[in-house]
C-alpha cells in the first residue's frame, strides 16, 4: 500500500491562511470550517458533498468551493489514494480582497457555486499551491496569492466600475520609483499613504494589471538590466537593487527577462 502523507504550509507572515497537501485515505464525516476553503484533486476521484448536494471531483479541472460554515465532505471513491490540496483562508482577508474589487462589500460575500469547472483556474490554483510550498520569498508568495484571489473573486463580483487614475496612484508610483532598492510591503505603503492596502492594490490592478509588489519587482529588474549592461557583477547588482539574496534575484530575473542574469550579462561583456 502506498505510504500516506500530510504536509501543512503555514507562515506567521501570512497568518490568514493554511494550506494542506495530502494523500490521506481517511474518510471525513460531514463537517464545517469558519474559513473560506478552496481545494482540488491533483490525483484521484472524489465524492464531494456540500449542503446535501453531491458532486464528482476529478483531477483535471474541478475546484471545490466551501463557504464558511457550509457542511461538507470530500472522500475518495476509488482504490487510488487521492492527492489533494486544500487551502483555508480567514474570511476577513477574503472580505478585504472582495472589497478591493467591489466597494459595496462590507461582509464576506459567499460564493454562489460549490464547484468551479475551469481548466485554466485549476492549473493556476495548482501552480499557486506548489508556489506556496516552494522556497520562494514570502512577499512573492503573498503577491501570487493576492493576484490569484483577485481574479477568482472577480468571477463572482461586480467588476464594472473603472477607477480613474488619480493623485494617490501617481504619488505611490513616484515613491516606489525613488525607493526601488527597498522591499516595501503593502502594509508599509498603507501606513505611509494612510490608505487601505487593498485600495492600493485596486489602483494598481486597474491601471497596470499588476500588484504594487509586482510593480516594485519590475522596477528592480529594469535597474538590474542597466547595471548588468554596464558590467556590474551579479552579486553587486543583486545588492544594489535590494534583492534579499542572489537566489531571489535570479528567480525574479528569469521570470521577467526569460534568461538568467549571467546569460544576459554575457551579451554586454567584451
Amino acid at each position: 500500500m502506498k505510504k500516506t502523507f500530510t504536509k501543512i504550509f503555514k507562515d506567521k507572515k501570512l497568518p490568514f491562511l493554511e494550506l494542506r497537501y495530502s494523500n490521506s485515505n481517511k474518510h471525513y464525516k460531514k463537517h464545517f470550517h469558519d474559513t473560506f476553503s478552496l481545494g482540488i484533486n491533483e490525483q484521484g476521484l472524489s465524492v464531494y458533498t456540500n449542503n446535501d448536494k453531491v458532486y464528482t471531483l476529478d483531477d483535471s479541472s474541478g475546484l471545490s468551493i466551501v463557504n464558511p460554515y457550509a457542511v461538507h465532505s470530500c472522500n475518495s471513491c476509488t482504490e487510488v489514494l487521492n492527492i489533494y490540496y486544500m487551502l483555508y483562508l480567514d474570511i476577513s482577508w477574503c472580505r478585504d480582497i472582495q472589497k478591493s474589487i467591489d466597494d459595496r462589500v462590507s461582509d464576506f460575500v459567499n460564493i454562489p457555486v460549490d464547484i468551479l469547472e475551469d481548466k485554466a483556474f485549476y492549473d493556476e490554483y495548482l501552480s499557486l499551491c506548489k508556489f506556496l510550498f516552494s522556497d520562494n520569498h514570502i512577499l512573492d508568495k503573498e503577491d501570487v496569492l493576492i493576484d490569484f484571489f483577485i481574479r477568482f473573486f472577480s468571477l463572482f463580483l461586480d467588476t464594472s466600475e473603472v477607477l480613474s487614475i488619480n493623485k494617490e496612484y501617481e504619488e505611490i508610483v513616484l515613491f516606489l520609483q525613488k525607493n526601488y532598492k527597498e522591499n516595501i510591503s503593502i502594509e508599509e505603503l498603507s501606513k505611509i499613504f494612510n490608505l487601505n492596502p487593498y485600495y492600493i492594490i485596486r489602483l494598481f490592478k486597474s491601471k497596470l494589471n499588476l500588484t504594487p509588489h509586482a510593480f516594485l519587482i519590475n522596477l528592480k529588474i529594469n535597474r538590474a538590466k542597466e547595471l548588468l549592461q554596464e558590467g556590474t557583477s551579479i552579486v553587486d547588482t543583486a545588492l544594489e537593487c535590494g534583492f534579499f539574496d542572489q537566489s531571489h534575484f535570479h528567480k525574479n530575473f528569469v521570470k521577467i527577462v526569460a534568461t538568467t542574469p549571467n546569460e544576459y550579462r554575457l551579451n554586454f561583456v567584451q
